[in-house]
């Protein structure tokens, strides 16, 4: 578990402020790193067939498009139904992805056919569509830590270096990023991995540390640690509860009721020596995806009882 929470520790570094199990199965692998110029004609946009690795990932959700979006070092890839496609916009190097109901909020740098400054700001758009929403800081400031609610869309970030419109510290909205005001973020550590904001309760937020999970519900103003300690990630909400990733002596997933605050294990794959990175819920909230350390991916529609395994590594499975 050594390299595990080096990884995580390492990720989490990024952010330190004083310097700013169940059942199994999978299917077969297709080893061939080549895009097909199969399209998918839907209401959504076009969609390319996809066959390769996915690479470098930096967020994963349920977006404008159906299936579940992955933000990778080489644009957008989208895996439903057994079948993996790409967007053919958006080929950019998204560190900050947070899915929405009508699309997604991104931050980071723009890929080799991309016209946008580096870096890219912050921006709003669709997958099945080209164009984004420039919301400011372009050219000046690239959000790792990004935390954005699905329905409300309220936007949680840090900003770790002063930019022309923002200075240095955590900033939130309630308009979609029009307008930014900060937060004291008081009891919260330095070491953060992750933001996730409450998908309709705008003033309920959460942070993955590395002493663990600490959650807010004054719009970010103060803090309180509700996981044992750890090293935190992959967190999602939903209307009732929080799911994140805990790493201990061992990888561990849990669901934190935020009403009743209670906490329950949901089993995870036997994956071996590897952990969850981060997860997502589908909009029904009966699917479960996770995306682990090692670049695999699994989901399940039974809370844990048992995993489909969709990524192995990086390489896409059928």
């Amino acid at each position: 578990m050594k390299k595990i929470t080096a990884f995580l520790v390492a990720l989490g570094a990024t952010f330190i402020l004083s310097a700013c199990g169940g059942g199994e199965t999978k299917e077969g692998i297709s080893e061939t790193e080549n895009s097909k110029s199969e399209k998918d004609q839907s209401e959504q946009g076009k969609l390319e067939k996809f066959e390769g690795t996915v690479e470098h990932v930096h967020g994963l959700g349920y977006t404008d498009v159906d299936g579940v979006t992955f933000a990778s070092h080489e644009g957008l890839k989208i895996y439903r139904e057994g079948q993996w496609w790409e967007s053919p916009h958006h080929k950019n190097d998204y560190m900050g992805f947070n899915a929405v109901k009508g699309g997604m909020y991104v931050s980071g740098h723009p890929g080799e056919t991309s016209d946008l400054p580096n870096p890219v700001g912050l921006q709003r758009g669709r997958v099945g569509e080209e164009g984004l929403d420039h919301l400011g800081f372009r050219g000046e400031s690239d959000f790792h830590l990004l935390g954005v609610g699905y329905k409300n869309e309220a936007v949680y970030l840090l900003n770790d270096r002063p930019d022309e419109e923002l200075e240095k510290g955590f900033y939130r909205s309630f308009d979609k990023g029009e307008t930014f005001e900060p937060f004291r973020a008081e009891n919260l550590p330095e070491d953060l991995f992750q933001l996730a904001v409450h998908p309709t309760r705008e003033k309920v937020v959460a942070a993955a540390a590395k002493t663990g999970v600490f959650l807010s519900e004054d719009a970010g103003e103060t803090f309180k640690r509700i996981s044992e300690k750890g090293q935190a990630s992959g967190l999602t909400f939903t209307e009732n509860s929080l799911y994140f990733g805990l790493l201990q002596n061992g990888a561990a997933f849990k669901k934190y009721g935020l009403s009743s605050e209670e906490m329950e294990t949901v089993p995870l794959p036997e994956f071996g020596e590897d952990a969850v990175l981060y997860s997502a819920l589908s909009p029904g909230e009966d699917v479960i995806v996770i995306y682990t350390m090692n670049g695999s991916s699994y989901s399940t529609e039974d809370e844990g009882a048992t995993w489909k395994q969709f990524l192995e590594e990086g390489t896409v499975t059928r």
